[in-house]
């Protein structure tokens, strides 16, 4: 008998990595929970899919935003993290729907993440965002509070310049503490006119 060469099996269908359907899975999860505007299983879905994970910018954007909203701070910065790493320039962020001034309020709620509230400032001019005056005096006050009179000063003048009047309390505490230094004694002064100027009146022992 002539023996035959065997027919060359069938090639089985490629199966999904595991990692692979568990992220498939996350991602899911991740809409589901943005849908129904929940912030507890947003969060969770979010830090349990992989970095490296590419997530569309949007998706990005809308989980930073009902992240930075609902106090899952350090998730909502990891997710602006990303979408910034992924975006062409920080105006692409402002397009895909990023809440930057929520942000900024978000990553000043904890005093370990200053550095990342300087980042959301930067990138929130870069972008060309107008700032708004909760977020920004919450700047000023995780800057004075780490001693960094200088840039909370510089914040200050930013918002004169929008057009937008902080706070009496925001403008003493920025006095108080530029006051505590010699070499601030000019900013001192120029916030203090400044609040005169608006009709404003700082507390007598100022």
């Amino acid at each position: 008998a002539i023996l035959e060469d065997p027919a060359p099996p069938r090639s089985a269908a490629p199966r999904a990595e595991p990692s692979r359907m568990a992220d498939d899975d996350l991602v899911a999860r991740l809409r589901r929970g943005l849908e129904a505007k929940d912030p507890s299983a947003t969060a969770q879905a979010f830090v349990s899919i992989d970095p490296v994970t590419p997530l569309p910018l949007p998706l990005l954007a809308a989980t930073s935003n009902l992240l930075s909203l609902h106090r899952h701070n350090t998730a909502a910065y990891s997710a602006f993290e990303r979408g910034l790493a992924l975006a062409d320039g920080p105006a692409a962020l402002v397009k895909a729907g990023l809440n930057f001034n929520a942000l900024l309020y978000a990553c000043c709620r904890e005093p370990s993440m200053l550095p990342s509230a300087r980042t959301a400032w930067r990138v929130l001019g870069e972008a060309g965002v107008a700032p708004e005056l909760p977020p920004l005096e919450k700047y000023i006050g995780s800057l004075l509070e780490s001693q960094s009179y200088d840039d909370a000063f510089g914040v200050f003048l930013t918002a004169i310049d929008a057009s937008l009047s902080p706070s009496l309390k925001t403008s003493a505490a920025l006095v108080g503490c530029c006051a505590a230094e010699p070499r601030l004694a000019q900013m001192s002064f120029a916030v203090f006119s400044t609040v005169k100027a608006a009709g404003g009146q700082l507390p007598p022992e100022l």
